[in-house]
């Protein structure tokens, strides 16, 4: 969708671009067009970098092209001259994202074969129009990339919600360890697919808390992470415990606090008055007792991770909630 959205965008940018120039009343107004089209980009935030980089290496490339025209004269070798010159200083100032579109308009001077201001002004405004068109389509343009990323995240909730609950019943003994494994690699993948589409939207997001969303899958990232070494954790017990069933009574009711709300402090107040109590009793007699108890501890330290990085997340993301409330109208 978003890749139509960006074919749509260049289709109608040249055509309006073009006909503003030639309006105008613009030489060469159909570069305009073309030069739009260039500066058309996937994200808004990539198209704002790439206009502010072209306008700024199209003034140093003008004025560069202006210099040498006068002084050794409007010839062919002298435009090969300045390529080189203009490259190397475009990618020193790394603004080498101007290169093209800015070589196409000191052509333009190039066949003039005279210095002009009003030709130099008839190819900066070529530029210039060609961006501001493309800025301000940006920006009207409708966009559905939250909505869509938004259901993602829910996806991921959803599946980190499953496999907490699955890892319960592993601990009870109520299902097998290969549909654990399953759940894991299908978090993953719907991870990755989901991790994408937040970058995009991350650099769509111009004047919003955009960054709120990269934020929260980087939390969920880390989450994921700590779920599975509890899972690998799990896989180790090699003797009963009196604890197992409390430790997946807890991850069970975890599972249903999973969501955009701040529900983890509560649940880390209640995890640590267990690890206390886990403390305070009686040490294992037996080797593989002792065992099964580290897996155990090892099990409540990946909670208390678990928990923390959701508290940390909502820490940097005061506003989190509130936007969230708004959006689902809850009072």
């Amino acid at each position: 969708m978003r890749i139509i959205n960006t074919i749509i965008k260049m289709g109608l940018t040249a055509l309006i671009t073009s006909l503003i120039a030639k309006v105008l009343g613009l030489e060469y107004w159909i570069t305009a067009g073309i030069l739009a089209v260039l500066s058309t980009q996937l994200t808004k935030k990539d198209a704002y970098n790439i206009a502010i980089k072209r306008i700024l290496d199209t003034v140093l490339g003008l004025a560069l092209a202006t210099v040498m025209f006068l002084v050794l004269g409007y010839e062919f070798w002298v435009f090969s001259i300045f390529i080189f010159i203009f490259a190397y200083f475009s990618f020193v100032l790394k603004l080498e994202v101007g290169i093209v579109p800015v070589l196409v308009l000191v052509s333009h001077l190039l066949a003039e074969k005279e210095f002009s201001w009003l030709m130099l002004l008839n190819e900066f405004s070529i530029m210039a129009i060609a961006i501001i068109v493309v800025l301000i389509f940006d920006l009207v343009y409708p966009q559905t990339a939250e909505k869509e990323f938004k259901k993602y995240l829910d996806e991921i909730d959803n599946h980190l919600k499953e496999h907490l609950i699955l890892i319960a019943k592993f601990l009870k003994r109520e299902t097998t360890k290969e549909n654990a494994l399953v759940q894991s690699e299908e978090i993953i993948k719907v991870f990755d697919k989901t991790y994408e589409q937040a970058i995009l939207l991350d650099k769509d997001l111009l004047f919003q808390d955009g960054h709120q969303y990269l934020s929260y899958l980087e939390m969920r990232k880390v989450q994921i992470t700590h779920v599975n070494h509890i899972y690998q954790h799990a896989l180790k017990f090699v003797v009963e415990h009196q604890y197992i069933m409390q430790i997946a009574e807890f991850i069970e009711q975890l599972s249903f606090d999973i969501g955009y709300f701040d529900k983890a402090t509560e649940q880390l107040e209640k995890l640590l008055d267990f690890k206390h109590f886990f403390k305070t009793t009686a040490l294992p007699k037996t080797r593989e007792e002792f065992e099964t108890r580290a897996m155990l501890y090892q099990i409540l330290n990946e909670l208390e991770y678990f928990l923390i990085a959701k508290i940390k997340f909502h820490e940097k993301n005061p506003k989190f909630i509130l936007i969230e409330r708004k959006k689902l109208k809850i009072r």
